[in-house]
């Protein structure tokens, strides 16, 4: 995510140090370009078979640029389309239920224990990314609880939340906070 102490790299494991994040900062902080270098890095370091982004930007569509045709990307949505974004987030819950039935014919409760000569593919890491998460609950109330089922199931599924806003106090709930490890505060 940038450089630590020394000039030496600082990094972050979703899996281990997760599962989700919440990005806070005013305007102008940087969260933007926080929420660009995780995603940058992670497509670097994974394969799209082992790694995926759902984008949501609702901040004017613009904010993940050129990241939107990495072939990680198996999805963008804006606060243009709200319609458009409540679908493509309401399937999410989807997602999940397929994740649990793929965990549960591999015979494990968690995606780290998937079995290395299984004849069913890896699932592979799914990372949702939102810039400007306090705009959708305002604007999408009723996928709240959503996300907060990502959130406390997300962790064995291999789904994780990349959360960015201005003020976190009175949009992230105590579902989602409790199930938020790891804080940057810009």
């Amino acid at each position: 995510v940038g450089a630590g102490p020394e000039g030496r790299d600082a990094e972050v494991d979703l899996a281990r140090e997760g599962p989700h994040v919440l990005v806070a900062g005013t305007t102008g902080s940087g969260k933007s370009e926080l929420l660009r270098a995780i995603v940058t890095s992670l497509a670097l370091r994974y394969p799209p078979t082992a790694l995926a982004f759902a984008l949501v930007d609702f901040k004017g569509g613009a904010g993940f640029g050129a990241l939107a045709g990495l072939p990680h990307v198996v999805g963008t949505v804006t606060d243009l389309d709200a319609h458009e974004a409540a679908r493509a987030l309401g399937g999410l819950a989807a997602e999940l239920r397929r994740r649990k039935a793929l965990l549960a014919r591999e015979g494990v409760a968690d995606l780290r224990e998937w079995p290395a000569g299984s004849p069913v593919p890896h699932p592979g890491r799914l990372v949702v990314v939102i810039d400007e998460f306090r705009a959708l609950a305002e604007s999408l109330p009723d996928l709240m609880g959503a996300l907060e089922r990502i959130a406390t199931q997300g962790r064995s599924l291999g789904v994780h939340l990349v959360l960015a806003t201005q003020r976190p106090s009175g949009v992230v709930s105590a579902e989602l906070r409790a199930n938020v490890a790891l804080r940057f505060a810009l």
